[in-house]
């Protein structure tokens, strides 16, 4: 239930900006829902016409979602839903990068891949069941996790090619008030790919979007994300280890680091 105080027009101007972005939170979603079907739709027709292979179609589909997500985020933006700052954009402009990202709100992909022109992902397999992200996944390529024992080469090779690859190595969106839960994955492309990861670390201030959250647990005002991208991470010394012991203390260090740096933003958010 929205509760505020104040006088009779702030109350006012207030819980009609709250229910603005109810409904504009509202049409941004079912706008997402309507372009995830049918921007694939009207895309894979034009891709296949045009020359090359299922490689250069996959990045000429990481190019367009680029392109609309970014139109998405300022479309919310100018609704009055979010606002956001990055620091250290041009870092994720590099070609065959590993991104590592923490996984506050549900927004967050959408962001990253708004960022970086030509964005892979590892994606939750289930996606592919989900109508608004299924055209999204199979056009660009996205990389699902239903296989581990392939994972890793599809990563690398990936990188090798070119694209930026997003991760969140908790695999799913953080649990407010939890500790930072990272599973091997991400560690273990680290070590066997040989990549040093560029960590993003994003805040979401007020709270919201996280998980166990729907969509209309709005806060009583307009969101801020801030993305904070950092210098690689300096990792050699887990590649000359064995992978697997490698991956298991790599883990713990990328936690531990994670878990300081978020605690360092929000402080710096107050």
């Amino acid at each position: 239930m929205y509760v505020e105080t104040g006088s009779p027009v702030e109350l006012m101007l207030k819980v009609m900006n709250y229910y603005w972005r109810l409904i504009a939170t509202a049409i941004a979603f079912i706008l997402f829902g309507i372009g995830g079907i049918f921007v694939p739709l009207l895309a894979t027709p034009v891709l296949y016409l045009l020359p090359g292979n299922k490689r250069l179609r996959q990045v000429g589909a990481r190019k367009l979602i680029h392109i609309v997500f970014k139109a998405y985020i300022h479309m919310m933006r100018a609704m009055g839903i979010l606002t956001w700052d990055v620091q250290g954009l041009e870092k994720l402009q590099r070609p065959g990068i590993l991104v590592l990202a923490n996984h506050p709100t549900l927004l967050d992909v959408v962001f990253l891949v708004a960022f970086v022109p030509n964005a892979n992902c590892i994606v939750k397999s289930r996606l592919m069941q989900n109508p608004a992200m299924k055209g999204f996944v199979t056009i660009t390529g996205y990389i699902t996790n239903d296989n581990g024992e392939t994972l890793v080469e599809k990563a690398c090779c990936s990188m090798d090619s070119g694209s930026a690859l997003i991760i969140f190595p908790e695999g799913t969106r953080t649990t407010p008030g939890s500790e930072l839960s990272f599973q091997r994955g991400a560690a273990n492309i680290i070590v066997r790919g040989k990549v040093k990861p560029t960590p993003v670390v994003i805040n979401c201030q007020p709270e919201t979007l996280s998980k166990h959250q729907k969509w209309y647990h709005i806060p009583d005002r307009k969101f801020h994300l801030s993305f904070c991208v950092l210098d690689d991470m300096e990792v050699e010394k887990y590649m000359e280890m064995n992978a697997s012991v490698a991956a298991r203390q790599l883990t713990r260090y990328l936690e531990d680091t994670y878990t300081q740096e978020v605690m360092l933003d929000e402080r710096r958010s107050i």
